[in-house]
C-alpha cells in the first residue's frame, strides 16, 4: 500500500527475467550521470575554453567517490530498514540525492564557478557511488548463484549503454537545445527507473542481524577495520600478492585492470 512507498506495479525482482532487467536498468540508471558528467559537460567545458588541467581535475573528482565506496557498505548494511527493503530503500534515497544535486547544479557557472560546481557533482557521485553498492548487495541477496553471471553481464552492459546515453546522447541533444536543459533530460531519466523499477520492488527481508550488544557505530567501524586488515593480509600475504599490487600501479597494469 502507499504506506510502504510501492505502486501497483510488477515487481520485477519476483522472475528470471525481470531480475535482469531490473539490474540492467539500475546499472544504465548508474551509468548516465557519470556519460553526462565525465564526457558531456567536461566536453563543454573546453567547448567554453576551461583550460586541460581545469578540466582534468574535474574529471578526476568525479571518480574519487567510486575510489572509496567501500567505506559506504558497513553504512549500507546496519543502517537499514526491513519494512521498506535494506537495499531498496538505500537506492531510493540516493538516486533522489543524484537528482537533487544535479538540480543544484543546473543554475551554477562551470566556467566561473567551478569550484562550487566541482563541490556538488562530487556529492552527487557520493550518491552515485554509494547507490552502486546498494544494488550489489541487493543483486547479491535476491540472485540465485546460477544468475550472477548472467546478471553481471547484464549490469556492465546497462552501465555501458547509459554510459553512452549521458555522453554521446548528450550531445547529440545539446545541438537542438540549450546545454541546461540537457540536465533535466538526465534527471528524468533517472526518476524513470527510479518509479517504474526501484518503487515496485518487494524486497524479501534479510536475514536476522547478530544481537551483540554492539551500537551501530561500533559495528561499522570493526567491519571497516576487518575489510582492511583483511585486504592488507591479501595485498602482502605473498610474494606474487606484491608483484601483483605493484603492476597494478604502473599504468600497464591499471590499464589491463579496467578491461
Amino acid at each position: 500500500g502507499a504506506t510502504d512507498m510501492r505502486l501497483p506495479m510488477p515487481d520485477l525482482l519476483a522472475t528470471k527475467d525481470g531480475r535482469l532487467a531490473a539490474f540492467f536498468l539500475l546499472y544504465v540508471a548508474e551509468g548516465i550521470p557519470l556519460g553526462f558528467t565525465a564526457t558531456a559537460v567536461a566536453t563543454q567545458m573546453r567547448r567554453q575554453d576551461l583550460g586541460p588541467e581545469a578540466i582534468g581535475a574535474f574529471v578526476g573528482s568525479l571518480y574519487l567517490p567510486w575510489a572509496f565506496k567501500w567505506l559506504a557498505g558497513p553504512f549500507v548494511d546496519v543502517f537499514s530498514s526491513d519494512r521498506f527493503g535494506r537495499r531498496r530503500l538505500w537506492i531510493l534515497l540516493t538516486q533522489v540525492g543524484m537528482v537533487a544535486t544535479l538540480i543544484a547544479a543546473i543554475p551554477v557557472d562551470f566556467v566561473s564557478q567551478l569550484g562550487l560546481f566541482t563541490a556538488i557533482i562530487l556529492i552527487h557521485n557520493v550518491f552515485s557511488a554509494t547507490q552502486d553498492v546498494a544494488i550489489d548487495a541487493l543483486a547479491v541477496s535476491v540472485l540465485p548463484r546460477h544468475e550472477r553471471g548472467v546478471a553481471n553481464g547484464f549490469m556492465f552492459a546497462g552501465a555501458s549503454v547509459g554510459q553512452a546515453i549521458g555522453g554521446s546522447g548528450v550531445l547529440f541533444l545539446a545541438a537542438v537545445v540549450p546545454f541546461g536543459a540537457t540536465y533535466w533530460f538526465v534527471v528524468a531519466a533517472i526518476l524513470l527507473v527510479t518509479v517504474f523499477v526501484v518503487l515496485p520492488l518487494k524486497e524479501a527481508p534479510g536475514p536476522a542481524r547478530p544481537a551483540d550488544g554492539r551500537g551501530p557505530l561500533a559495528a561499522i567501524g570493526s567491519d571497516l577495520a576487518r575489510f582492511v586488515r583483511d585486504a592488507w593480509r591479501a595485498f602482502t600475504g605473498s610474494r606474487a600478492a606484491m608483484v601483483g599490487v605493484v603492476v597494478s600501479l604502473l599504468p600497464i597494469g591499471a590499464y589491463a585492470l579496467s578491461l
